[in-house]
């Protein structure tokens, strides 16, 4: 399983975890989502922690108007019409459509990431984590692990 790092403005990032908002509209940067990839967001400044992540059940690839024209067919996602503005009409951006939205049990800070990566810096999209590299790892136990863990009580 892959991680996908997403940094998000807060109330964003709020609205997807409590399930306000069920999709985030991206510019395609570092190749797309795939669906079944865990996203876990980075909730930018003023909270500067990673707090909560979902399952990417969808992702459609196009320009604004083509996932406009889809959204319409969808149930109410939770965009709102300035939403769409960060999408272009002359490049591809992606739709992700959120499922099983979760918050981690204790957010994950800036400052706890640095101490361990001084190198860390959140990317100001997003960037895919692969299973073979430390930060993945923690990021896996602090967030996602804890979660699961506290069903199973």
């Amino acid at each position: 399983m892959e991680l996908i790092l997403m940094s998000i403005k807060p109330g964003f990032g709020d609205a997807i975890l409590d399930g306000r908002k069920k999709a985030e509209l991206r510019r395609l940067v570092n190749g797309p989502v795939t669906p079944g990839d865990t996203v876990v967001l980075y909730l930018s400044s003023p909270r500067k922690a990673i707090e909560g992540f979902f399952k990417a059940e969808r992702v459609y690839i196009g320009r604004r108007s083509e996932l406009m024209r889809i959204a319409k067919g969808l149930n109410d996602l939770g965009l709102r019409e300035g939403d769409w503005n960060y999408v272009d009409e002359d490049r591809e951006g992606m739709m992700i459509i959120v499922s099983e939205p979760r918050r981690c049990i204790k957010p994950l800070t800036l400052d706890q990431l640095i101490s361990v990566f001084p190198w860390f810096k959140p990317p100001l999209s997003y960037i895919r984590l692969k299973p073979n590299s430390d930060i993945y790892w923690l990021i896996f136990r602090r967030c996602i692990e804890p979660y699961f863990r506290s069903l199973w009580k």
